[in-house]
């Protein structure tokens, strides 16, 4: 009763459609308990192991350096069209301003300047997490070769298939908690925080370069949590299991 209470709650986070074949694999292999099979590395691929530590290191490493590019294109580029100076020309316009009028201000500077690059930083986010799908679906597809056509055999393949909805859901919510949009078209992270430090700060370059760092810093947060997630979660899956500790390492 307790282990069919767990798989359910297990379940609801799973495709259904997968969770279906998921349970005729085990209660195949609950009914067959002898008929284990000869190998004791069930389900375990090396070459899908090596592909998935190698490649999502390298994808990592890749778009780490794409980062850095991004950084320093930004930054030539405040300093080429004088943002600071733009952010410095309209602050005192904003605090002189009413409420309505200061708002409306705001999210025009905010529109020409923070959300232009926001929008380059979602470009990079969602090219890093389509290579990341590319590689893991390749990855997917050598492991699944190398996994014999049985009961046991399929456990690991159809858990990993289960949860494949749950993982996609669960990055792009990391990505719309950062770049949401509200009705106007303008993100939800900085268009009232940024007036609210115009307000308060005169320093205009203090401004530009909290926002510069922010985003920064959440682009190569979640570039380097993605690939770490799929080079981890592989190591795992693609090591099989078997009744003695595994020969390959968790990465």
């Amino acid at each position: 009763m307790t282990q069919s209470k767990n798989f359910a709650e297990l379940a609801r986070g799973m495709d259904p459609a997968l969770v279906i074949v998921l349970s005729e694999h085990l209660g195949w292999a609950a009914e067959h308990p002898n008929n284990i099979p000869y190998s004791e590395n069930i389900s375990q691929s090396q070459a899908a192991w090596l592909m998935a530590c190698d490649g999502f290191l390298e994808l990592e490493q890749k778009f780490a350096e794409r980062l850095s590019e991004w950084y320093a294109k930004w930054q030539q580029r405040f300093e080429t069209e004088g943002t600071a100076q733009i952010i410095a020309n309209g602050a005192p316009a904003i605090k002189k301003a009413k409420a309505k009028e200061r708002e409306r201000l705001a999210k025009d500077l905010y529109l020409n300047t923070v959300y232009l690059m926001i929008g380059d930083a979602q470009k990079h986010v969602v090219t890093i997490n389509g290579r990341a799908e590319f590689l893991q679906e390749s990855v997917r597809k050598t492991w699944h070769k190398n996994c014999p056509n049985d009961s046991y055999s399929k456990i690991l393949p159809s858990i990993e298939g289960s949860f494949q909805s749950f993982e996609e859901t669960f990055f792009e919510n990391e990505r719309i908690s950062f770049f949401e949009d509200q009705k106007d078209s303008a993100p939800g992270i900085a268009r009232q925080e940024f007036l609210e430090t115009i307000m308060a700060v005169d320093n205009c370059d203090l401004i530009l370069n909290f926002y510069f760092s922010r985003i920064f810093r959440y682009v190569s947060k979640i570039s380097s949590n993605l690939c770490r997630f799929y080079s981890k979660k592989w190591a795992l899956y693609a090591r099989g299991f078997r009744s003695r500790q595994n020969l390959l390492p968790l990465g």
